[in-house]
């Protein structure tokens, strides 16, 4: 495990989480992982290696270097790649929402959802279409920016306000 390392923290720093055999197939090495778990934990166990962290998909478990990446962009990295967008972007939504804040929608343009400009229009029709995102809307500003929000957390008129706040507004 320990040739691959380096090449876990250069995905990293790309903003990508990489399986064991797409490490193997980039290092041209003849090496076989049978089980990432141990392989992870004898890996860690050397100080130099701990930032290596390794979290599992359904379909496959990904290696990261949390000098580069956090966990909570690797966990919707892995949303994006396993195919469950809408589900990891409500995920994220919620979270930010509970936190009293509007997601804009232009986050949702940049790695790891890189959604184009069409897919955004049609967003919020989708995520009112499916009940488990019925809690999740959408909020115009002023300004013509878009903002999501959970009605879990946050109440559309409060959502109104936060997206028409102006930052350099003082109050008395």
């Amino acid at each position: 495990m320990e040739p691959l390392v380096d090449f876990i923290r250069l995905f990293s720093q790309h903003g990508r989480l990489t399986t064991a055999n797409q490490l193997i197939a980039v290092a041209g090495l003849e090496l076989e992982i049978n089980d990432v778990n141990s392989e992870h934990l004898k890996l860690i166990e050397e100080t130099k290696y701990q930032d290596i962290m390794l979290i599992h998909g359904d379909i496959d478990s990904y290696f990261y270097s949390d000098r580069y990446i956090v966990e909570s962009y690797a966990k919707q990295w892995l949303g994006v790649t396993e195919d469950k967008v809408s589900a990891t972007m409500a995920d994220y939504i919620r979270r930010y929402s509970a936190l009293g804040e509007l997601v804009p929608e232009d986050n949702f343009t940049h790695a790891p959802y890189n959604l184009a400009k069409a897919d955004l229009d049609i967003l919020p029709q989708q995520f009112m279409a499916m009940p488990e995102f019925a809690d999740i809307n959408y909020q115009h500003s002023e300004n013509g920016t878009g903002h999501y929000f959970s009605t879990m957390h946050i109440k559309a008129s409060y959502a109104k306000v936060l997206a028409n706040h102006d930052p350099f507004e003082w109050s008395v």
